[in-house]
């Protein structure tokens, strides 16, 4: 929540790079999510978890963002089915860093903090959950596939990964 804080008291001064963007929002993506891969293949669980959502971005001017243009923050929210069959209502905050390249593709370190909305039909109950949400994606032009790491630390340190697509206008 800090990250979105700090988006939204960014000012709208000047800035030398033209590829530098402060507003928050000055740049849309929908975000479709899809599969799962579950590490305890021993529990119940659903691998199509299809849902979307929306993602805004900005480009501020922060030093530890660094020089890339590609580097930005966001804020997204998404509705999906869960791995129980439920409704997962997410709201994040979070950066997209680059990291390398990849052919023709960035690619990108993801780090969010996520508090949402969890059902779970099976044992019909459904609460809050919250925590930090690491992934990668490529940024190909528009187009960015991602790969999210869901961890649960009552569990073990990998519980899941989620993939996810994001197009950005």
């Amino acid at each position: 929540m800090a990250c979105l804080m700090g988006c939204l008291a960014v000012p709208a001064a000047a800035i030398a790079d033209e590829m530098t963007d402060p507003r928050l929002c000055a740049e849309w993506g929908v975000t479709v999510w899809g599969l799962t891969y579950h590490v305890d293949r021993g529990i119940d669980y659903n691998n199509l978890n299809w849902g979307g959502g929306v993602r805004c971005y900005a480009r501020p001017a922060w030093k530890w963002l660094g020089q890339a243009p590609e580097n930005k923050v966001f804020v997204e929210a998404d509705a999906l089915r869960n791995s129980y069959r439920g409704l997962l209502v997410p709201v994040s905050a979070g950066v997209e860093y680059k990291v390398g390249t990849v052919g023709t593709c960035d690619a990108l370190f993801l780090g969010a903090v996520a508090v949402g909305y969890y059902g779970d039909t099976g044992r019909r109950r459904a609460g809050i959950r919250a925590g930090p949400l690491p992934g990668f994606a490529l940024g190909c032009g528009r187009f960015k596939p991602s790969v999210t790491i869901i961890a649960r630390p009552s569990h073990t340190i990998l519980t899941a990964l989620a993939m996810s697509a994001t197009i950005v206008f």
